[in-house]
């Protein structure tokens, strides 16, 4: 069984180095000439892929552990940035951001799924926040300095680099433990996915899941577009509440620890969360900037949140795969959002995707409340 150390650090690298381009791939895909419909759909191919692989992928970490699992996924992930550096066209570029979902999610999904193994009964609010700490603040720190990196050098010498970076984390990762295999029947895990109380759950998850969608196409065009940053100073102007988001996280935890409801966490999070992303879309650069902190300290709670339900809802023995669809769903949510806002932003302006989706976040938290008696976390 992978020590919690261990499994941390590979996160903090892997989040630190897929952040450098991440939420400047739309920049570099619309000043290539690619319309922001093609931007939306390359972008959506992230969580498309991830749709249909988090189960999958879930499922085969319970049954024949995560090692190997990773390992190829941080192979895809090399395959990825050295695709975007070679490739100059929409169709050139869809096999390769296919490579980089199904990579990035790989990784993500044994690395969550290894996490939740080892929480153990005690201080599970403290391990949490503790993962969710060093994954925002590798991902904030890589994107500050990703920014800086972009203004040195141009897009294709950062991703040649970070082609190369993960090829010698997966040679590294040959080394990292094994989590333990366990055997049952793959029709158990439809017991618990398949009650109500579980999908009453799930589906307001679904919704606060659209915002990244929007996130994932508009970010970066929102801040260059309508508050007129370049890369630096949107580096820093989101690496730094990304950052923030693993701060609170880990505050959010001990919270939870010392007696936090964490339905409670989780309904303020969603709540404080749809707020900050309605008014971060103001034009006014600290205006939108406190709000965006605003906004990552309630996906901080919502974070800690669900994945404490998470906990408390799924079988240690099946998490990789139970937790695995309940992403899933989420993923659903980033998919339908990442469609939708690709062309929005472009057609009404980039703050729209924010406005709208953090609407559908207030909502889901307001679903989510009526229908508490009736979800089971």
């Amino acid at each position: 069984m992978p020590s919690l150390r261990n499994t941390n650090t590979l996160n903090l690298m892997k989040q630190f180095l897929s952040s450098f381009t991440f939420f400047f791939l739309p920049l570099m895909l619309f000043d290539m000439g690619i319309s922001g419909l093609e931007i939306g759909i390359l972008m959506s191919l992230f969580t498309v892929v991830s749709l249909f692989s988090s189960f999958p992928i879930g499922a085969i970490n319970d049954r024949l552990g995560t090692r190997h699992v990773i390992i190829t996924g941080l192979l895809l992930e090399s395959v990825f940035f050295f695709g975007l550096f070679v490739s100059g066209s929409f169709l050139a570029l869809l096999p390769f951001f296919i490579c980089g979902g199904l990579g990035g999610n790989m990784i993500d999904t044994s690395i969550r799924g290894a996490v939740f193994k080892t929480l153990g009964s005690e201080r599970k609010g403290r391990k949490l926040g503790t993962f969710q700490l060093l994954t925002s603040g590798g991902f904030g720190v890589g994107m500050v300095l990703g920014g800086l990196l972009l203004r040195a050098f141009d897009f294709s010498g950062v991703m040649l680099l970070t082609s190369a970076a993960f090829l010698l984390l997966a040679f590294a990762s040959y080394f990292l433990a094994d989590t333990g295999k366990s055997r049952f029947p793959v029709s158990d895990y439809g017991t618990i996915l398949v009650k109500r109380s579980t999908v009453v759950f799930l589906f307001p998850l679904f919704l606060f899941g659209i915002h990244w969608g929007a996130e994932n196409t508009s970010y970066s065009l929102f801040l260059r577009e309508v508050l007129g940053l370049d890369f630096v100073s949107s580096g820093i102007y989101m690496g730094i509440p990304i950052i923030l988001l693993g701060v609170f996280s880990f505050w959010a935890g001990l919270k939870v620890d010392r007696g936090r409801s964490h339905r409670k966490t989780l309904f303020s999070g969603l709540l404080i969360s749809g707020i900050g992303h309605i008014m971060m879309a103001y034009p006014v650069v600290w205006v939108s900037f406190a709000f965006r902190i605003i906004h990552e300290i309630g996906d901080a709670l919502s974070v800690i949140g669900y994945h404490l339900s998470f906990s408390k809802i799924f079988r240690t023995e099946r998490i990789s795969g139970e937790a695995g669809a309940a992403y899933t769903i989420m993923t659903t949510g980033s998919v339908t959002g990442a469609i939708i806002f690709g062309s929005m932003g472009a057609a009404w302006g980039y703050q729209w995707p924010f406005i709208i989706s953090g609407v559908l976040s207030l909502f889901a938290v307001v679903l989510l409340y009526i229908q508490r008696k009736k979800a089971d976390f």
